[in-house]
């Protein structure tokens, strides 16, 4: 596992470590999230062995804007709306998948939960990525909300350790209401 500190640097780091199917953890406007290529099947995988939870329990993904979430969704126009009033920020809108990210990100009745973070390492990251990134917290389930590095380190397990490549180390989060 390698820390690095959150900077312009660590983008392209991101970018690549995403690329090569590998589990990132990086903050947003309210936690840390486990990032991982939501098209790439191997990837979601091990984040479905982080995480400790059945494969089929949805994840959530990050966008860019409405145009890139419209090639994962489709978008009527309540869902255009509430875009428009609450996105980018703490909100995730769940839409009927266009059904192009890795089994077992969308749900079984073919949802897909999108969010648009308003923080800016996550944006130019997922600019430069140019596809979508699940954005679940990086605790694993039913563990504290994780607003530093050590709230998830101090309580995951030497298997879950091991299964994080890169972690961007941004400190500590406001308190802020996941979404």
């Amino acid at each position: 596992m390698k820390i690095i500190p959150e900077n312009n640097d660590a983008v392209d780091i991101t970018v690549d470590a995403l690329q090569n199917g590998q589990l990132v953890f990086m903050a947003t406007e309210t936690v840390y999230i486990a990032a991982v290529d939501a098209t790439n099947s191997e990837a979601v995988k091990k984040l479905v062995t982080f995480k400790n939870r059945p494969f089929g329990k949805p994840f959530s993904v990050g966008v860019t804007d409405i145009k890139m979430a419209e090639k994962y969704v489709l978008i009527n126009k309540t869902a255009r709306n509430l875009y428009k009033r609450f996105l980018p920020g703490p909100v995730t809108i769940v839409s009927t998948g266009t059904h192009k990210v890795a089994n077992g990100v969308e749900a079984e009745n073919g949802t897909l939960g999108i969010r648009i973070p308003d923080y800016k390492f996550f944006r130019d990251v997922c600019k430069k990525f140019n596809k979508p990134i699940t954005a679940t917290s990086a605790n694993a389930s039913y563990q504290r909300r994780p607003y530093k590095l050590s709230d998830i380190l101090d309580n995951i397990s030497e298997k879950q350790r091991k299964l994080i490549d890169l972690m961007i180390d941004a400190g500590e989060l406001p308190h802020n209401e996941p979404s």
